[in-house]
Parts: structure tokens; C-alpha cells; sequence
């Protein structure tokens, strides 16, 4: 299965391209939100990350969370794929997901990440009745410790994700193999469990049934009823 079918991106492709920046910029948010909360508490004066709940983490890490389901499934329906026959689908796979140069992928991700966080504060301000003044307040109270943490977390986010990509391409054809190890298992075990399902069927004993129609035959008719004795 080829990510581009007809000169165009395939679903499965277009979730990788999509999915694996926008998850490490949601992964770079979350970290830097909790960085900034815990900082803002020795380095600054007012640190507003203080007051708010902070559910906005909450809802960062269900994103984060679908967005990993989303990527892990399309791979394994291109490595099962590349099972069937279709050579290259995960390997394609992978490289749909990094279209980009390393420094490319860092700018995507990092544009990414900022406003994530930038909306994450003003959903807990928003949510605590707190009014948000300037862009600092949705920073922890510090343009520069709050852009600085979240832009140093976008980069060690982008390049793990494409270390991460890196090592499973150079790896993609252990991975098939595995897989394909697997697949062949489950098969076996289903067509024994199968087999085993139906001898145990035909060597059934059909006894009952037959006693139940010879006990019918061979039933003795009822005997005469005796008479009641009729009162004098």
C-alpha cells in the first residue's frame, strides 16, 4: 500500500504528514506548560500560572494521546500491508511522515507549539473567570521564560520524533518480519482451534438422540384401567 495512489497523498500518508509534527508540538506544549508553572515559582514574581486550575492539560493530553493512536495505526496497517505483498509500504510509510529537512521540521513544530500553549493558558484563565491582560500573562507571567522553555521543548521534541522515525526506518524490515512472524502465528492458532472445533463436532456421540427414538418405538401400550367399585 503506497502512500500516494494516483499522484495524490492517501489518507494513511496525509495522517503521518499531519499528525507526527502536530503531535510533537502538542508534546512540547504540555511540557512546557508544566515547566513554566514549576519555574515561574522560584524565578518569578507573580507567576499567574499559580491561581488557575489547569485543565487545559487535561485536554493537551487526549490530543496527544488520538493524535499517537492515529500514527501508530496507519503504520501498522502499512506494515500489515507490506505482508501482503504491497513491498516498501512501511518504509513509504515513514518517510510520508518526515516530508520536511530537520531544520524545516523544527520551524513546523515549534510554530505549532506556541500557539498550543499560548491557547492552553487561556483555556484556564478562561475556565477560572481570570481576565488575561497581555500575552505575558498566557507565559506564566514572562515573555522570555515562557517563549524560551516552550521553543527549547519544541526542539528536543522535533529531533526525538525524527530520531525516533530514523531508528524505525532503519529497522523497518525487522519489524515486517516480526509482524509477519505474528500474523502467520494467529493464523495457526486459528485454523487449529478450528480443526479442533469440528473433530470435536463429528466425534460427538449421537446416543441420545437415537435412545430417545428407540424408547419411543418400543414403548409398551398402556395397561387395562381397573374398574371402580360401584357403591351398593
Amino acid at each position: 500500500m503506497s502512500n500516494l495512489r494516483g499522484g495524490r497523498l492517501t489518507l494513511n500518508g496525509l495522517a503521518l504528514r499531519l499528525g507526527v509534527p502536530l503531535a510533537a508540538a502538542f508534546l512540547a506544549a504540555l511540557c512546557a506548560h508544566v515547566a513554566i508553572d514549576v519555574a515561574g515559582d522560584y524565578v518569578l514574581a507573580h507567576d499567574t500560572y499559580d491561581a488557575p486550575a489547569h485543565g487545559s492539560r487535561w485536554l493537551a493530553s487526549i490530543g496527544l494521546a488520538a493524535l499517537a493512536c492515529a500514527g501508530l495505526w496507519a503504520l501498522v496497517r502499512a506494515t500489515l500491508a507490506e505482508t501482503r505483498g504491497s513491498r516498501g509500504a512501511l518504509r513509504a510509510a515513514l518517510g510520508s511522515a518526515l516530508p520536511l529537512g530537520p531544520l524545516a521540521f523544527v520551524l513546523v513544530v515549534t510554530a505549532a507549539a506556541l500557539p498550543l500553549l499560548l491557547g492552553m493558558a487561556w483555556l484556564d484563565a478562561s475556565f477560572a473567570g481570570i481576565g488575561v491582560d497581555d500575552v505575558g500573562d498566557l507565559l506564566g507571567g514572562s515573555i522570555p521564560l515562557g517563549a524560551g522553555l516552550t521553543i527549547a521543548f519544541a526542539v528536543a521534541a522535533a529531533l526525538g520524533t525524527r530520531k525516533l522515525i530514523a531508528f524505525l526506518s532503519r529497522f523497518h524490515r525487522s519489524i515486517v518480519r516480526v509482524v509477519e512472524a505474528f500474523v502467520r502465528l494467529a493464523r495457526l492458532v486459528v485454523r487449529a482451534s478450528r480443526i479442533l472445533v469440528a473433530s470435536n463436532t463429528q466425534d460427538r456421540p449421537r446416543v441420545p438422540a437415537a435412545l430417545v427414538r428407540c424408547t419411543r418405538a418400543n414403548r409398551a401400550p398402556p395397561g387395562p384401567v381397573a374398574a371402580l367399585p360401584v357403591p351398593a
